[in-house]
């Protein structure tokens, strides 16, 4: 789609770079008045211009970018396998405070190379299906029971009341890791998030084992008390 502005030609480019689209994600498409700048930002015509363009021009340019940027292309992304537990957490920090807030950011982890938006969005589905599997795979470790689903985990989909809790709480992991020790934080984060999670899950496992002994032992010594 092309747009002509006094002898000028602006046009809808086939695809959004991220760029454009966090530039675009500023504005509301719902709202008529933010129409001329969300063109301007994609074609570069001139907001003062596109003011004065018919309405219906406008709404038929906003469903178009609307459409473009709802499409997907497949892309690569690096072997999640491979990701630290580090890189790991930084995921988690920017799912909780929502993908179009930090999409240049995970994909900076995720493929650094990746330009447009389709290609960006692809890779971050992918990523979060691979990341809901790890959590159904570590359902003890996180406290879901068999029930839970891709739904009842928070996502883009699923955004929490309270999105900095989540860097919050996974600091408090990273602290316990390294032993209170602020100068082992970089060596946990730049340690295997599978083997990170393994660990964890052991020594979860470990805890209510002792616990369970605990208590055993706690049984045992009132049943022998009682019957003195």
């Amino acid at each position: 789609m092309t747009l002509n502005i006094e002898d000028k030609t602006y046009t809808i480019p086939e695809r959004l770079t991220i760029d454009q689209w966090n530039k675009c994600i500023q504005w509301d498409f719902e709202l008529e008045h933010h129409w001329p700048r969300l063109i301007s930002i994609i074609t570069g015509a001139p907001v003062d211009k596109l003011v004065k363009a018919p309405v219906a021009a406008l709404e038929l340019g906003i469903r178009l970018i609307g459409e473009i940027a709802n499409g997907r292309e497949v892309a690569k992304m690096i072997d999640v396998r491979e990701l630290m537990f580090g890189q790991f957490v930084d995921l988690e920090i920017c799912l909780g405070l929502g993908v179009n807030n930090k999409l240049q950011a995970m994909i900076d982890i995720l493929n650094p190379e990746i330009v447009y938006v389709d290609e960006a969005l692809y890779i971050v589905q992918k990523y979060i299906d691979w990341r809901n599997s790890l959590y159904r795979q570590y359902s003890n470790l996180f406290g879901l029971n068999d029930e839970t689903d891709e739904d009842d985990i928070d996502d883009e989909e699923n955004p929490i009341r309270d999105p900095h809790s989540i860097a919050r709480s996974w600091y408090r992991v990273m602290v316990t890791l390294s032993n209170d020790n602020i100068l082992n934080l970089d060596q946990i984060a730049e340690q295997g998030v599978v083997k990170t999670l393994n660990f964890m899950a052991h020594q979860k496992q470990q805890i209510i084992q002792e616990n369970a002994q605990a208590l055993n032992q706690r049984i045992k010594h009132d049943l022998q008390r009682n019957r003195k």
